[in-house]
């Protein structure tokens, strides 16, 4: 309890507002430190509260606006993407379905640069139709492996470009194809 108290002294009060909008996911003595520290401070915890989720919820509201308004440019294959379904599951009851996602800017529709990866939401067969439950950092192996993915497309098109050129392929067309 003395451990939990120490670490709610060190945080910010809008990280403690954070916590306590969540009560459910706090254990009974993180509860009990974190009613403490709040009174300590001398934060009105009923009204801190509210502004604290209307920030939260424009907070989140602002995250989706961004992740719906990727700013892509699909005749020129530029702006920005989300790439990967990492740790998804599913809800039957709900028919929701949850992953990790990693928006990326590309240009000629491959991945270059990672800008943020996020807890996602939505309902089965709502490609578009996406909710933030939280935004995450930076997964890695989720960048590494769509940049293994998208360098993997490029070398197999660039080994179909050249087969389709060599002269082999054409004396094989004139051959077998006529």
């Amino acid at each position: 309890m003395r451990e939990l108290a120490e670490v709610y002294r060190n945080k910010p009060n809008e990280e403690l507002l954070r916590l306590a909008l969540t009560p459910e996911e706090l254990t009974q003595d993180a509860s009990v430190a974190l009613a403490d520290e709040l009174a300590r401070r001398g934060i009105n915890r009923q009204a801190d509260l509210e502004a604290a989720r209307r920030e939260e919820e424009k907070r989140k509201a602002e995250e989706e606006r961004n992740l719906g308004m990727l700013g892509f440019l699909p005749h020129l294959g530029v702006g920005r993407m989300r790439f990967g379904r990492a740790n998804r599951t599913q809800d039957p009851q709900t028919g929701r379905e949850r992953f990790k996602t990693t928006i990326f800017i590309v240009l000629f529709w491959f991945p270059l640069i990672p800008t943020a990866t996020y807890l996602v939401e939505r309902k089965r067969g709502s490609p578009d139709a996406l909710t933030v439950v939280e935004k995450l950092p930076l997964d890695w192996e989720q960048v590494l492996t769509v940049w293994v993915v998208g360098a993997g497309s490029i070398l197999a098109i660039i080994w179909l470009i050249k087969l389709i050129t060599s002269d082999a392929a054409w004396t094989f067309v004139h051959r077998y194809w006529r």
